[in-house]
């Protein structure tokens, strides 16, 4: 017999060594990268290689982005001076707070993004120099101490730079998924309770980013926000609460408007589907751009995330320099020479099918929570298979895909790449 790399053969000094310099190094050898697992030991090896995971992360310094305080807005806030934490971007740096509100509940922390308002003024001397955006963050601080309801964490970052001032490029994107690497790792976030939500410029981005990071977010609230449907596929949002409050007077860029045609959409969408696609217009009669805020938290936060649901609807879109990889099990190796491509994906029995629109190399990440994979698999792609076997289970998929999304229900054993 072999010798793997469980808790039950190895002590914790002799297996965590080569799993820990795998996170540090893809190329650093594994005993047994290959080898075929059982459903049993893929559970130990999901175990092992998290606390693998975690060991890199701390060996890194990781933690200290996401420190658990016990501070609200008054402690981080002194005549009017923020003492933030910074994000180390690049090129951009990124200042954030962290507030803790409320109790923790059972399950672990839920996680909001609390994306300010303002935007981009090209003339601004600095990245952090325009006095509009430094007022939105503040009052996005006030909103959350005193105004929002729901028990968490609040990350509440300031623009990164207020010349350029959108929330959905690159760089804010790079921002939001460390974070909630960091909040699961070290924060005691529960990873199915994550939620974006924005006002006016950070609404733009909960449709933007709700839709085009769909697998990170249980729900997703855009305030005094709209976007054309091209900029935020609504099928993305299958699996998303999805929430927009905004007043019936917002006409500037067409908000009302706007925002009117996306949710018919949805409705359209949710028809034809028959199930998923959880939604709420909230269109505040009498208001303009300012709204009532209270509620939007308060709805998206009684959803949690399903990680691995059987039905998959992808529209792949570049936001900004940018497209996802991956959207729950399904996965793209390299960005489709056209975009952009409408996907989706289900599973019966022990049958994937996948319906394309373009050419792609396609990735099939696997679990038994999906189906059964001591049992033959069948892949369609156009109603033509495009494979028919087992999938075996290995230390493999696991150390990838917990790298590839830092996020401990997004783990999957198997994997099936498809050619184009």
């Amino acid at each position: 017999m072999k010798t793997i790399l469980f808790l039950s053969l190895l002590s914790p000094v002799a297996f965590a060594s080569p799993l820990v310099d795998w996170f540090g190094d893809h190329d650093a050898k594994v005993p047994d990268f290959t080898r075929a697992l059982s459903k049993e030991e893929a559970v130990k090896a999901k175990a092992e290689v998290w606390a693998a995971y975690e060991k890199h992360a701390r060996k890194e310094g990781w933690e200290k982005e996401f420190p658990l305080k016990d501070e609200g807005m008054d402690a981080w806030v002194k005549e009017r001076k923020i003492q933030p934490l910074i994000a180390d971007l690049g090129k951009k740096k990124m200042p954030y707070l962290i507030i803790k509100k409320g109790e923790k509940p059972k399950g672990g922390w839920p996680l909001f993004f609390a994306l300010h308002g303002g935007g981009g003024n090209a003339k601004a001397e600095g990245p952090h120099t325009w006095q509009v955006n430094t007022r939105e963050w503040y009052a996005q601080m006030q909103l959350t101490t005193k105004v929002y309801e729901p028990a968490g964490l609040y990350v509440i970052p300031r623009m990164a730079d207020d010349r350029e001032g959108r929330w959905y490029y690159g760089y804010n994107q790079v921002f939001l998924d460390r974070m909630i690497r960091r909040g699961i790792l070290f924060g005691e976030v529960n990873p199915n309770r994550v939620y974006l939500m924005g006002i006016s410029e950070g609404g733009y981005t909960a449709f933007r980013l709700g839709s085009l990071m769909a697998d990170r977010w249980a729900g997703s609230c855009a305030m005094a926000a709209a976007e054309p449907l091209k900029n935020a596929p609504p099928e993305n949002l299958r699996h998303v609460a999805f929430r927009c409050g905004i007043g019936e007077k917002d006409t500037m860029f067409d908000r009302i408007g706007l925002a009117r045609t996306y949710f018919k959409k949805i409705e359209e969408i949710k028809k034809e589907a028959g199930s998923g696609y959880q939604n709420f217009f909230d269109e505040q009669a009498g208001k303009g751009h300012g709204i009532d805020y209270k509620p939007g938290p308060t709805w998206i936060a009684k959803f949690q995330r399903n990680p691995i649901p059987k039905q998959i609807d992808w529209t792949v879109i570049r936001q900004h320099d940018r497209s996802r990889d991956q959207m729950y099990w399904l996965g793209l190796t390299g960005e489709p020479k056209e975009l952009p491509l409408k996907l989706t994906a289900q599973i019966r029995g022990q049958v994937v099918g996948i319906t394309s629109d373009g050419p792609a190399k396609l990735r099939v990440l696997l679990d038994d929570r999906l189906l059964d994979l001591d049992q033959e698999v069948t892949i369609l792609v156009n109603g033509l298979a495009k494979f028919q076997g087992k999938v075996p289970r290995n230390l493999a998929g696991i150390l990838k895909s917990t790298a590839g999304r830092g996020d401990p229900e997004l783990v999957f054993p198997a994997e099936v790449i498809l050619e184009e």
